[in-house]
C-alpha cells in the first residue's frame, strides 16, 4: 500500500525494528514520513489479513481501538528513539503509563492507510507527555494525549 500523500519515508521497517523492540505480530508501524525531536508523522498499512478481523466483527470487520492506540504508542516509541544515536538501542522499554482524553471519531476498515501525527510535549524525568492524532484518507480517527516513559526491562510488574 502507498502513503496517503505520497511522502518520501525517513525510515523503513528495518530503520523501525533498529529503533524499537516491537517485532512481527505485534509491530504496526510501517514507515516513518517525518521525524525529528519533538514529532513523528507514521504510517501503518492495516491489511486485510490481521487476525483481529476475523472476530471482530467478521460481517463487517473494524479495527479496533486499542490497535490504533498501539500504532500510537509505538510511533511515541520511536519519537523517543531519536534522542538515541543510530548504533545503540534505547535504554530501556517504552511503556504506557497513562492514557488521556482518548477519543475516536471513525471506524477503520480492513485496507486502509492509517497516518499517526505524535508530538512531544513535556518531558520529566523518564516520562514523556504526548498528544496525537490519527487520520486516514485525511479524516481523523482518533485522538489523545498520554504518557510514554523508558522502564527498565529488568524490573518486576
Amino acid at each position: 500500500m502507498a502513503s496517503d500523500h505520497g511522502a518520501t519515508t525517513v525510515l523503513d521497517r528495518a530503520g523501525i525494528e533498529a529503533r524499537i523492540p516491537h517485532r512481527d505480530p505485534f509491530l504496526f508501524v510501517d514507515r516513518v514520513l517525518e521525524l525529528d525531536a519533538a514529532n513523528i508523522v507514521s504510517e501503518w498499512d492495516v491489511v486485510p489479513e490481521l487476525p483481529c478481523f476475523a472476530g471482530h466483527f467478521p460481517s463487517h470487520p473494524i479495527l479496533p481501538g486499542v490497535l490504533i492506540n498501539e500504532f500510537v504508542f509505538q510511533s511515541a516509541a520511536l519519537l523517543m528513539s531519536e534522542e538515541v544515536p543510530d548504533d545503540m538501542p534505547l535504554k530501556g522499554v517504552p511503556v504506557l503509563t497513562r492514557i488521556e482524553d482518548a477519543r475516536f471519531k471513525q471506524m477503520v476498515r480492513p485496507g486502509s492507510v492509517l497516518r499517526a501525527e505524535v508530538t512531544l510535549e513535556d518531558r520529566l524525568g523518564p516520562a514523556c507527555y504526548m498528544r496525537a492524532r490519527v487520520t486516514c484518507e485525511g479524516r481523523v480517527v482518533a485522538r489523545q494525549k498520554f504518557v510514554v516513559a523508558l522502564a527498565s526491562p529488568e524490573e518486576p510488574a
